[in-house]
Order: C-alpha cells, then sequence, then structure tokens
C-alpha cells in the first residue's frame, strides 16, 4: 500500500473542496505529522475525525529525537517551516510519497531523493482511479486555482490543458 504523507496546503485545499471522500477513495495509507494537523482550523480538523476514527489517516506525534532531525532538515533550508521540515522528515521515515505543493518544499525534498507530488497529481491520480468524473474534475479544479487557493500558483497551461481535457471527456 503505498504511504503518503500529507502537507497543510493539501489538506486544507482539499476540505475545501469537498474532495475527501474521493481523496480517501485512493486506498493509500495516508499520513500527517501533528505539528501540519494542528495547522489546520478546528472545523477543518473535524472534517478529518472519520477517517482517523477508521485508522485510514495518522496524525504522527514525533518525539524529541525525530524533532531534532526535524530542526536539522530546518537549519539545511531555512526558508522552511518546522511544518514543512516535519513532512519531508516523515516520508522520508516511512519511505512514503510527500503530497504538497509547496515549491520550496517540493524542491528540497527533490534534492533528497524524496518522491513528491502535488495538487495536479492528486487530480490526475482521482480521475484514473475514477473516484471523480473527468468533468468534477475539471469543475474543482477551476474552483481551486480561481477561488479556493489563487495564490497555489499552479503552471497555468498545464491547468488549462487538465480543465480542457476533462472537459472534451465528458462529452
Amino acid at each position: 500500500m503505498k504511504v503518503v504523507v500529507n502537507d497543510a496546503n493539501i489538506l486544507i485545499d482539499l476540505v475545501k473542496l469537498q474532495l475527501l471522500p474521493h481523496f480517501f477513495g485512493l486506498g493509500w495509507e495516508y499520513h500527517t505529522t501533528s505539528l501540519i494537523f494542528d495547522e489546520l482550523y478546528e472545523d477543518q480538523q473535524e472534517a478529518f475525525a472519520p477517517y482517523q476514527d477508521k485508522g485510514v489517516f495518522i496524525v504522527a506525534d514525533l518525539d524529541a529525537k525525530e524533532l531534532g532531525k526535524v530542526l536539522e532538515l530546518q537549519i539545511e533550508k531555512p526558508q522552511l517551516s518546522e511544518q514543512d521540515c516535519s513532512a519531508l522528515f516523515y516520508t522520508m521515515k516511512t519511505s512514503g510519497i510527500l503530497l504538497s505543493s509547496d515549491k520550496n518544499l517540493r524542491d528540497f525534498a527533490e534534492n533528497k531523493k524524496v518522491d513528491v507530488h502535488g495538487h495536479l497529481w492528486i487530480f490526475d491520480v482521482m480521475v484514473a482511479q475514477k473516484c471523480i468524473s473527468p468533468t468534477r474534475a475539471a469543475e474543482k479544479l477551476e474552483e481551486l486555482i480561481n477561488v479556493i487557493n489563487p495564490k497555489l500558483r499552479l503552471p497555468d497551461h498545464e491547468c488549462k490543458r487538465r480543465i480542457g481535457f476533462w472537459g472534451k471527456a465528458s462529452t
């Protein structure tokens, strides 16, 4: 089973887009750290409660030694927050896939030879696995870039390509 470690930006946007059931429908092993989970508002955290109760979504508490490793990563890349570094550390610990669209974190993770993907990849996989229809994916991607998180700075040409393709796939 694929282990995925989620950064806050992914979790927050999935809640706002009301795509959690579809995301969790992918059948992966879902993780984040308590440092990241604590960044979410209470209502956002509550949206994850059913998945936590089922043991599908794991919020990991890091011990002192692990927090030391997080600090080492942050010293190496001071532009990243403690939360970002906790996601990277935990991904390396679990040999998982890091899910984040934070450019600094993605670049650092790639330099560390960590498999990292972002919002567009998640949409691609949800469509490929038929967790959402292409039409719904196009609508939700447009909502993400225009309403939910316009500062996300996803590659414009890649978004337009997907929206066009998915929109045509439904006709």
